[in-house]
Order: structure tokens, then sequence, then C-alpha cells
């Protein structure tokens, strides 16, 4: 099996890498740097007509390209990231988070591939307590969330067969993301500010890669037993920024890391100026993909837990967050 992996240098890229090699031949091309928002959107190979280029920002040469690997599977872990710079990049983000999406579902569609591509809670408006189902209809509050919420419609009417995960609050061991910076700010301030009115589930990128692996292997299986459509893929349990906080800076402290860290205070979403409008509830209901792959969710704290005690002991080594 042949699996084309677009973003492997981002959070759910990196551990894909590892946890789709057991599934077939992976190509995950490289990318040059187009910015802050951009997460892996071009891609290098060699061909026998030479050396050429992929392109998230050339939708029409990035399907051209991908239909040329003739892939078995398409996963697709690139994006535009960048939720506040969106707001005055709409053209690039609508390039990138959309139009190339499409495009890959449309190559896909031609060469009889599967399409893996990830989305966001996002797509939704991000009011009321109830966690959003696949049925519930999308209202986003932000050009981050229009660009994703218009690629899986471009993927759902392009006929290809597709996996779509809805996910949210992704980490890893990898990058500079809100556990990483927690932690960092435990080590060096006295006192931490965050949000505590916006609701979710810490979702570790190798869970997320790890499910990916598994529908893939159940496709190459029983292709006739894969549902096309919609999932949402997140953690069990749910918290808030403020709550998660408090959490990473006590598995600080069980791991013997002696903290500057005195108070860590809860404020509102009002309170903060961004140009993005954020969710207050990124809960997501993912009882259809428990349902469809016979999977049981772990809880937001075990990945969290696995992932500081990592970084706590590269602390003690000398190599914190490196």
């Amino acid at each position: 099996m042949k699996i084309v992996l677009f973003g492997k240098t981002g959070q759910v890229g990196r551990a894909l890498q590892s946890a789709l090699a057991r599934s077939g031949q992976v190509i995950a091309p490289g990318r040059p740097q187009h910015g802050s928002g951009l997460r892996a959107v071009a891609v290098e190979r060699v061909s026998p007509h030479g050396l050429w280029q992929a392109d998230f920002l050339d939708p029409a040469q990035l399907f051209e390209h991908t239909l040329a690997l003739s892939p078995d599977v398409i996963v697709n872990a690139a994006a535009y990231t960048a939720v506040d710079e969106a707001e005055q990049n709409q053209t690039t983000a609508m390039l990138v988070n959309t139009e190339a999406p499409a495009a890959l579902a449309q190559a896909a569609a031609q060469c009889g591939a599967l399409l893996i591509h990830y989305s966001t809670d996002y797509v939704f408006d991000g009011t009321g307590t109830r966690p959003w189902a696949e049925t519930d209809i999308a209202r986003p509050a932000n050009i981050y969330g229009r660009s994703k919420l218009a690629a899986d419609q471009a993927i759902a009417r392009s006929g290809c067969r597709h996996l779509i995960f809805r996910t949210s609050w992704v980490y890893s061991r990898q990058g500079r993301g809100f556990l990483q910076q927690m932690m960092q700010m435990g080590m060096s301030r006295y006192c931490v500010r965050v949000v505590n009115d916006q609701i979710g589930a810490p979702t570790s990128a190798c869970l997320i890669a790890d499910i990916t692996a598994a529908a893939i292997d159940k496709y190459r299986r029983h292709p006739a037993a894969i549902e096309d459509g919609l999932y949402h893929l997140a953690a069990s349990g749910q918290t808030s920024w403020f709550d998660y906080a408090c959490h990473i800076f006590a598995r600080m402290r069980t791991n013997g890391l002696d903290l500057a860290l005195d108070r860590v205070v809860p404020v509102s979403t009002l309170e903060y100026s961004s140009p993005a409008r954020r969710p207050l509830n990124s809960r997501l209901d993912t009882g259809k993909l428990a349902g469809a792959f016979g999977l049981s969710l772990p809880c937001w704290q075990q990945g969290v837990d696995a992932t500081v005690d990592a970084l706590c002991e590269g602390a003690k080594d000398g190599h914190f967050l490196s």
C-alpha cells in the first residue's frame, strides 16, 4: 500500500510518520518555508523528468503531482494554522486550507485513493455546553474555521473515498504549543494568567496518528467496512485551559521540578484581545468514531501526563523543551 503524507513536520504529521510506517510505503515529502502560518505546504521529489515542486499555494499543480504518484491513501496533515494571521491573510488561508485539500480530493477521486483529512472544532461557533456532533450545523466564527469547513464540504462533494477527522486542542512532545508554553512559564514566572471559560479536551497527536493508522489498516483489509464521512476525534473528558495548565504544573511538581510559579490566575476570554474569535465550547462528541472503529478513547489526562513526564525527563537531563 502506497501512502502519501502531507504535513510531515507538523505536530500530527510527525506522529503520523512513525504510525503509518506499519501500514505500507510512506512517501512524506518536505517543504520550503512560506511563513509562520504555513505548515508543510509544499513538497519536492525527484522524478524521471527531474526535480519538481508541488505547492499548496498552487492547487492545480498539487493535483497533477499527487495524481502522478498513484497513491492508495492520501493523508493530509498540512494546514495554515495561524488563526489570528488568517484574519489578515484570507486569500492564503483559503488556498491552503480549502482549495488545496479540494485538489487532493479530486486527485483521490480520479485514482481511487482514500483521502484522510484533519478538520477542527473551529468550524462551530463555540456556543452552548453540549459536545458537538457531526450532524450539528457548522457556523465558523473566524476565517480559519471558515476555510476548514469549506474544505470539509469540498471533500464530501468530490466523490472520493474519505475520512475527515475533526479534532481540537492538539498537542505533542515537539513544537511550542500551549503545553510547552505553560511548562516554560512554570519554570520562569511567579504568576501566570490563563483563560478559564473555554472548554475542550487536550488531544495527543500520537492518539490522532494511531487512530489514523488503525483506520488505514481496516481500509486495507476491509474497504467496504469503512464508512466515508466526518468523525470527531478527541480524548475523553473535558477541561478549561486554566485547569489544563494547573494539571501541567501539578504534574511537573510530581516529577520533582522546582517551579518558580506561585500563582495561576483564571481570566475570561473577554480579557484577552485577539483578531480571531475563539470558541468557548470545543467539546466534541466522539461516539460515532468509537462505535465505527471499536475504540475506547483515553481520558485527556493520560496523554498529557505521558507528555509532561517525557519533557520533564529532558529537563532533568539539561535538555528542557529542546
